[in-house]
């Protein structure tokens, strides 16, 4: 059964995370509040105690609400996704990278990349993960600057048992690699918008 928490005079956080009827009962313990777009700095700024750079907001995909994206300032170098031939069937949301880390992070496999991400502290916030592979196409239009042009970043989205989703900033149109192959990270975070 699903709970329902209500934020204030928001919507029930169930609708906010409406996944989790997919993926089991996984609401974050300490759900931020709706953030109004007055809260937020420009696109490409550091948010002051949000703990990285705002990428703008990830529009609503799937019926969910819109959110924030906070993207790390600090990045991992030659990191592994992990789990090499194998897939992993429940993190192939392109839009949920919370709930692909999860996922990942279950897996009997070891994944380096959603580790890194899962363990990001910043500003005192703890809730970051490797990002979807939507959340990362997002950062790939807002804040590309804040990236380097000549490497991979990994996201948490699982292609098949060789590959998974991730994107470079140099314009190049890749869209997955191998898994055997190290790349880079980047956390994020996600605030209700």
């Amino acid at each position: 059964m699903t709970e329902t928490v209500t934020i204030g005079d928001a919507l029930p956080v169930s609708q906010y995370w409406g996944w989790q009827g997919i993926y089991g009962s996984i609401l974050p313990d300490n759900v931020d509040e709706p953030k109004p777009i007055g809260d937020a700095p420009p696109v490409g700024q550091y948010w002051e105690g949000q703990g990285g750079i705002y990428a703008g907001i990830m529009a609503d995909y799937v019926g969910h609400e819109p959110k924030h994206l906070i993207f790390s300032v600090d990045e991992a170098t030659d990191v592994l996704w992990g789990g090499f031939a194998h897939e992993e069937p429940q993190a192939r949301s392109n839009w949920d990278g919370e709930a692909n880390t999860r996922a990942l992070l279950s897996s009997r496999r070891q994944h380096p990349a959603a580790t890194w991400a899962d363990n990001y502290e910043k500003d005192g916030h703890t809730d970051f993960h490797l990002p979807s592979r939507l959340e990362l196409q997002v950062a790939s239009v807002t804040i590309a600057d804040q990236f380097d042009q000549n490497d991979w970043y990994w996201s948490s989205t699982d292609r098949d048992k060789a590959m998974a989703y991730g994107r470079n900033f140099s314009g190049v149109d890749m869209k997955h690699l191998f898994k055997s192959f190290t790349g880079r990270v980047r956390a994020v975070r996600t605030i209700p918008a």
